[in-house]
C-alpha cells in the first residue's frame, strides 16, 4: 500500500497542526518584537522622520506597529504549554478518578524534552557573546557570560542566583517553565481532589496574592539579579492553568463554556490586558491575555479552527511551530550577532525594517538547522513505548 506524504512537517511528526501553528504565531511573533527593538530606530523615530508621507519605510515600519505587542507570544506559549502538558494527565483522570501521578516518569521526560536543547543553547550563545566582543569589544548591561552564571542557568535559578546568561535574556521564560513544571503535581493533586474550576480559581487567588503582597512589601526588590518580568512564577500560575483547565475540558472533566461565552471571554481578556497594559500593569494584563488565548486555543481545536490553521498561512505556522523551541532558544544570540555583522557601531539603529527583517530571517533558518542537529534527537524519550511515543510527541511541548 502507497503511503500518503504528510501535507506538511507537522504532520510528519505527529502533531496536531493547529497546535504547532499558535507556537509558530507566538515564536514568530516574538522573534519580530525583539528584532524590531535590536535593529529599528522605532515608531516615534520613524514619525518625527518622514511624519504621514507615503514613504515605503515609514509604511512599514507603521505596518509593524502590532508587533510592539509581540512579547504577548510568551503569554500564548504559556497558554499552550499549561494544555500540552496536561493533555495526558487529564485524560488519565477521566479515565480513572483515582490516578496517581507518576512524577519520576514525567520528570525523565521533561529533562529529556527540554535539557538537551537547551544546553546546547546556552553553549552557542558562549559561543557568539564571544566572537561579538572579539570584533566589536560591545556587551550589553549587565551581561553575565561568566561559568557562574552559565551553572546557575542550568538550575533555572536565574533571577534568583545570577543574571540571565549572556545575551540570552528569553530564558528567563524557560526558568519560568522548569517552576511550573515542578509545582504541576500541586494542580494534578487539586484537581483531582476539588476539580478543575477550584483548580483553576486557587492558581489566580495565589497570583493576585502574590502581586498584592509584592506591591505592599516589595518582595522582589531584594532580590539582586531581578530581570524582566520574573523571577518567581506565581503571577504566571494562572496563565499556564488556563491551558491545564482547557485540558480538563477536552477530556469531559468540566463543562465547556460554549462559543458565546469564550466569545465574551476572549474580548474582555482582550480589552481588559490591552487598557492594563497602558499604564504598565504588564504582569496583571498577561492575566487578562491568558483568557483571549485560552479561547483561541479553544476555537484552534474544533473542527473550524483546524480547517482554518490546515489553510497556506497555518501550514507555514505549523512548520515554524515544529522546531519553535529552537527558534526560542537560540534567536536572542542570533539577532545580535546578526546586528554585530550588519550594523557599523553597537548602538546604531536602522531607519529601515529591512535589516531586521533579514535577521528575523537568518535567526529562522539558524533555529532549522539547529533543530536538525540537536532538538529533533531529544524529541524520542529514552525506553518509551511507541503509544507513549506518539502522545509525546502530539501534546508534549
Amino acid at each position: 500500500m502507497t503511503t500518503v506524504p504528510p501535507r506538511h512537517l507537522s504532520e510528519s511528526f505527529n502533531r496536531v497542526s493547529s497546535i504547532d501553528a499558535l507556537r509558530g504565531l507566538a515564536a514568530l511573533s516574538v522573534v519580530i518584537y525583539h528584532a524590531r527593538n535590536i535593529f529599528w530606530v522605532g515608531l516615534a523615530a520613524t514619525y518625527h522622520r518622514y511624519g504621514i508621507r507615503p514613504d515605503f519605510n515609514a509604511c512599514l515600519g507603521y505596518l509593524s506597529a502590532p508587533f510592539s505587542y509581540g512579547s504577548l507570544g510568551v503569554t500564548l506559549f504559556f497558554v499552550l504549554s499549561g494544555y500540552c502538558i496536561h493533555r495526558r494527565g487529564a485524560q488519565m483522570l477521566a479515565k480513572n478518578p483515582s490516578t496517581n501521578f507518576n512524577y519520576r516518569a514525567f520528570a525523565i521526560r521533561r529533562f529529556w524534552r527540554i535539557y538537551p536543547t537547551y544546553v546546547a543553547a546556552l553553549l552557542l550563545t558562549a559561543v557568539i557573546d564571544w566572537t561579538i566582543a572579539a570584533k566589536t569589544g560591545f556587551r550589553i548591561p549587565g551581561q553575565d557570560d561568566s561559568i557562574f552564571a552559565f551553572g546557575v542557568s542550568l538550575l533555572a535559578l536565574q533571577g534568583y542566583l545570577a543574571p540571565f546568561f549572556g545575551t540570552n535574556g528569553v530564558f528567563w521564560t524557560l526558568a519560568m517553565e522548569v517552576h511550573l513544571y515542578i509545582a504541576y503535581p500541586i494542580l494534578f493533586s487539586l484537581s483531582k481532589q476539588f476539580g478543575p474550576r477550584r483548580t483553576l480559581l486557587f492558581t489566580l487567588l495565589a497570583g493576585l496574592g502574590y502581586l498584592a503582597l509584592n506591591g505592599l512589601f516589595g518582595i522582589e526588590q531584594h532580590l539582586p539579579y531581578r530581570f524582566q518580568r520574573g523571577p518567581v512564577f506565581l503571577p504566571y500560575w494562572f496563565t499556564w492553568a488556563m491551558g491545564f483547565y482547557l485540558a480538563e475540558v477536552d477530556a469531559g472533566r468540566t463543562g465547556d463554556l460554549g462559543k458565546s461565552r469564550w466569545r465574551v471571554v476572549m474580548a474582555a481578556g482582550a480589552i481588559g490586558g490591552f487598557l492594563l497594559s497602558i499604564p504598565g500593569f504588564d504582569v496583571l494584563a498577561d492575566m487578562f491575555w491568558a483568557l483571549f488565548f485560552a479561547g483561541l486555543l479553544r476555537w484552534s481545536l474544533t473542527l473550524q479552527g483546524r480547517r482554518f490553521w490546515g489553510g497556506w498561512f497555518g501550514v507555514g505556522l505549523a512548520f515554524v511551530g515544529v522546531f519553535s523551541y529552537s527558534l526560542y532558544a537560540i534567536h536572542g544570540p542570533v539577532l545580535e550577532l546578526s546586528h554585530c555583522l550588519m550594523a557599523p557601531t553597537p548602538s546604531h539603529k536602522f531607519t529601515t525594517l529591512g535589516p531586521a527583517m533579514a535577521a528575523v530571517v537568518c535567526a529562522i533558518a539558524s533555529a532549522w538547522l539547529f533543530f536538525q542537529l540537536v532538538e529533533r534527537w531529544s524529541i524520542r524519550t529514552p525506553g518509551a513505548s511507541a503509544a507513549q511515543l506518539t502522545t509525546e510527541l502530539e501534546y508534549g511541548k
